[in-house]
């Protein structure tokens, strides 16, 4: 009865730490995204010609 009580326990924290990590490295991506898009807003105008550049 313990070890099967030990082995649901085991698979429990197993199944929670992948989803931690998981989410941790979907945290990280979403994060490393943000600051490439930050990046192509900026200069984004002027490649498509949108905008016309200041001269």
């Amino acid at each position: 009865m313990v070890w099967r009580i030990w082995d649901a326990v085991k698979a429990t924290l197993a199944v929670s730490a992948l989803i931690a990590a998981a989410l941790l490295s979907a945290d990280k991506l979403d994060r490393e995204r943000a600051a490439s898009n930050r990046d192509v807003a900026i200069t984004e105008p002027v490649v498509t010609g949108a905008i016309a550049p200041r001269r």
